[in-house]
């Protein structure tokens, strides 16, 4: 059976790169300048590493389709998991507007940078990419994992080596460097606001380490083959996008990048100093590729963790409904509309930037928070299934799970405070606006969420037992219950 899984480990790491790793967040990245290698060394070691190393730990000890929803379902309760999985969602219903915007506003500049700024245009435009990825993602997971790869290769991959080898040549022909390795020791500069603004960004740029876990169930040998997919994919990731970001910060001067500075203005002057104006338009391309790809990865993954939810009682019946190829289509159908619906502030607000910086801020408040979940389910996990075997261990002594997680949980507890410092740019009257606004979108989302749950549990009279069976078949986990304790794992662990 499991040669006909669709999920090969190629296939998992080119999702997690493209899930990750990304064209548009170079010139952000850039910006450090002489510092980044120091903020991206702090980002990797308090965050990147704890997430990969906790994810392979709970991917292998549950290798079932769900990924985050079982190990918060098992460490904690239905109602956690749901509440995970709907913070989740709240995630990319506010990313999926602003990455969509950004491809739209991305292909606008083949034809007129004015076109970028068209209200009518970024509306339509995010209409058509995302009934078009919701098409593809009803054919199956074999055709978008496919697109996944392509988008990984041709948008991410290659542009990124192809930076790294100028940067290097900008080197080796003796030009100025605008890294100057003095300037990286000096501290003075790295705190203030801007900085950890940008550092919060760093962060998020990072996150999804743990996202192909949703797709366990159609991976072969997936407590084999998953922790080789996170090295790998973690290494290729921190391979280029380090790199790369150090060529454009080497070849473009601080000043000449800044968050209002489009990605495609970024990356054309970075260009220009190797007088390869006439690749614009190929950048461009291969940017596109990479958003979309991007966005693919994390529609199919989020819908799949929904539909688990659905399939265990949390959501209405009505989003269980599958098609063919086993995808999600009523809530895809569900989500095409929601989209519709809340990418209509492009239109409404005052300007594009301001809807962009709401719902980027929105949904990188909601990421943090989702970590918090995370980590604290691993630490749960090791102590309520110590006796669990696992393949993969954040250390034998659970201490040294304590201090990964703790630091990753702290880290995320503050940037998650620091992710309400406002863009630099608006006035005290602008201000308050955004604040209130982000805290609305936070707790409104959440007080949403906890009323769907429990109109649900009334709504449907699940009973208790009967829905854990179908849960755990749903998952793919064998399941067995012995004096009101429950017992996962392989069937030769459960007999024991």
């Amino acid at each position: 059976m499991n040669s006909k899984k669709p999920l090969t480990m190629f296939k998992l790491v080119m999702m997690a790169v493209v899930a990750i790793d990304s064209l548009k967040n170079l010139p952000t990245n850039a910006q450090y300048g002489s510092h980044l290698i120091i903020y991206y060394a702090l980002a990797i070691l308090i965050f990147f590493i704890p997430s990969a190393l906790v994810s392979a730990e709970l991917a292998t000890t549950w290798p079932a389709t769900g990924g985050i929803y079982v190990w918060v379902r098992e460490a904690f309760n239905k109602r956690m998991a749901f509440l995970i999985v709907w913070m989740q969602w709240l995630i990319a219903i506010t990313w999926y507007p602003t990455i969509l915007s950004f491809i739209a506003a991305t292909l606008a500049c083949l034809i007129s940078s004015e076109l970028a700024l068209n209200k009518i245009y970024i509306f339509f435009t995010i209409q058509i990419l995302f009934w078009s990825a919701i098409f593809l993602v009803c054919k199956g997971i074999r055709l978008s994992s496919l697109v996944s790869t392509l988008s990984a290769v041709i948008g991410v991959i290659i542009p990124m080596i192809f930076f790294i080898v100028l940067g290097l040549s900008w080197i080796w022909s003796g030009h100025h460097s605008e890294i100057k390795l003095i300037e990286v020791m000096k501290t003075e500069k790295m705190v203030n606001s801007d900085s950890l603004r940008l550092f919060i960004t760093l962060l998020y740029s990072l996150m999804g380490m743990e996202m192909i876990a949703m797709h366990a169930g159609d991976v072969k040998n997936p407590q084999k083959n998953y922790p080789r997919a996170l090295f790998w994919s973690a290494i290729i990731i921190l391979a280029t996008v380090i790199p790369s970001s150090l060529a454009i910060a080497m070849v473009v001067p601080t000043k000449q990048i800044s968050l209002t500075t489009g990605v495609i203005e970024a990356l054309t002057i970075f260009l220009q100093a190797f007088h390869l104006e006439w690749l614009k338009p190929i950048l461009i391309i291969s940017v596109v590729i990479g958003s979309f790809g991007i966005f693919l990865t994390w529609l199919l993954a989020a819908s799949r963790c929904l539909l688990l939810a659905a399939e265990d009682g949390s959501l209405p019946r009505f989003l269980k409904w599958t098609n063919r190829h086993d995808m999600p289509v009523a809530q895809l159908l569900l989500q095409g509309l929601i989209i519709s619906a809340l990418s209509s502030v492009f239109v409404f607000m005052s300007s594009v930037n301001s809807a962009f910086w709401l719902l980027s801020a929105a949904a990188a408040q909601f990421a943090l928070l989702y970590y918090v979940f995370l980590f604290a389910a691993a630490i749960r996990l090791r102590y309520k299934y110590k006796n669990l075997h696992r393949p993969f261990q954040v250390g034998k002594h659970p201490f040294i799970l304590w201090i990964t997680c703790g630091v990753a949980i702290a880290t995320c507890l503050l940037a998650f405070g620091f992710g309400f410092l406002p863009p630099p740019e608006m006035t005290q009257s602008q201000i308050f606006k955004y604040e209130l606004l982000l805290s609305g979108i936070i707790l409104g989302g959440g007080i949403v969420g906890w009323f769907i749950y429990f109109w649900c549990q009334e709504k449907t009279h699940i009973d208790t037992e009967l829905s854990d069976i179908d849960y755990y078949k749903s998952a793919g986990l064998n399941y067995c219950k012995i004096n009101d304790y429950t017992l996962i794992g392989s069937k030769n662990e459960i007999n024991t």
